[in-house]
């Protein structure tokens, strides 16, 4: 509701209340209406409260918005006396209007004055309260919508770096890749390049900042490891055990080839049998493993470009601090990544 609407909700129950007192002094006798001041009396109130509430009380509460908090009260403070005065002046010139025989405008007047001027300036200041409310309100709005608007800014701009970071990063590996098998196995190589270009493809043609389905993001992985097969042969096996209840699970564009590919660079160190890549998934718990049999986690490592980008853009799309962890289970190097 806004702030105006509540305002002539206000009037009329008040004009509603007046009516009902004045039918209740009337129901037990203590006093005698006619049936033009159950019509003059309510709407006088009502036509002059919101008469003067547009042509006074709102503007100069704008138009002092911007003033400092101590010269605005004053402003206002005066204002109160002011609109008092005027509301009791107008009030009074309906029963000249509408009545034969009205009483004296000056002491009409002079009576109210002494009787319910606080009343009015009550109804002032309420009218007063319920803006200070409203604009309170909308400063706080304002506030939360301008600080969201911020974050996803700083978040878009993030996601732009870590993309900037890693194709150059995927590409140099994945080229280097080709380069080592380019003489000996021309054939692959040329499979390993279509399959590159399959990558480059896809992803130049994605929007970065949404993102993929599971099945999407693994068909571009099985490219990768494709490539990478090709450039191990028997050394390198991998398995993806993935349900298609798991299939549409949401996740940011290239997450799992950054971990595939650190999977592989870090787990042939120092072994001498195969290595095997895992990727499995749950739906329950919406989570992603990458397992490796390779190299034990060394405890003092540190994340390098391609998993602190990982980190980071699954913070930024899940809102939790922890959504990637490495760790040592046994003899596989666990690559957690909780979805939300």
């Amino acid at each position: 509701m806004k702030r105006i609407h509540l305002i002539l909700v206000l009037w009329f129950l008040l004009a509603v209340s007046t009516w009902f007192q004045m039918f209740v002094f009337e129901y037990f006798g203590r006093y005698e209406y006619k049936w033009i001041d159950y019509l003059v009396r309510p709407l006088a109130s009502t036509i002059t409260g919101v008469g003067l509430f547009f042509l006074i009380i709102l503007p100069i509460f704008d138009r002092t918005s911007r003033w400092n908090t101590l010269t605005r009260f004053l402003i206002l403070g005066i204002l109160g006396i002011f609109y008092a005065i005027v509301f009791i002046l107008i009030l009074h010139l309906f029963p000249i209007l509408f009545y034969e025989k009205s009483s004296d405008y000056k002491e009409s007047i002079f009576a109210f004055f002494v009787a319910d001027f606080h009343n009015v300036l009550k109804n002032y200041l309420f009218q007063i309260a319920v803006l200070f409310v409203f604009e309170y309100i909308l400063k706080e709005t304002n506030s939360i919508k301008k600080q969201k608007n911020l974050e996803i800014e700083l978040n878009q701009t993030k996601l732009q770096l870590l993309k900037s970071q890693l194709q150059p990063h995927f590409l140099f590996n994945a080229l280097n890749s080709v380069v080592a098998e380019i003489d000996t196995r021309p054939d692959k190589a040329q499979d390993m390049l279509i399959d590159i270009s399959d990558i480059l493809r896809i992803t130049l043609e994605s929007d970065f900042m949404e993102p993929v389905t599971l099945e999407e993001e693994l068909y571009i992985i099985e490219k990768y490891l494709s490539i990478e097969k090709n450039r191990y042969e028997d050394q390198l096996i991998y398995e993806i055990n993935v349900s298609d209840g798991t299939m549409g699970l949401k996740v940011p564009k290239l997450i799992l080839q950054a971990i595939v590919e650190n999977s592989i660079k870090h787990g042939f160190r120092g072994i001498e049998k195969s290595l095997t890549v895992r990727i499995e998934a749950c739906t329950e718990q919406k989570v992603v493993y990458i397992k490796n049999n390779g190299a034990k986690l060394n405890q003092k490592s540190t994340y390098r470009t391609g998993l602190t980008n990982v980190m980071e853009r699954l913070k930024i799309f899940t809102g939790q601090e922890n959504a990637f962890k490495i760790y040592q289970d046994d003899q596989w190097v666990v690559n957690k990544i909780s979805l939300k």
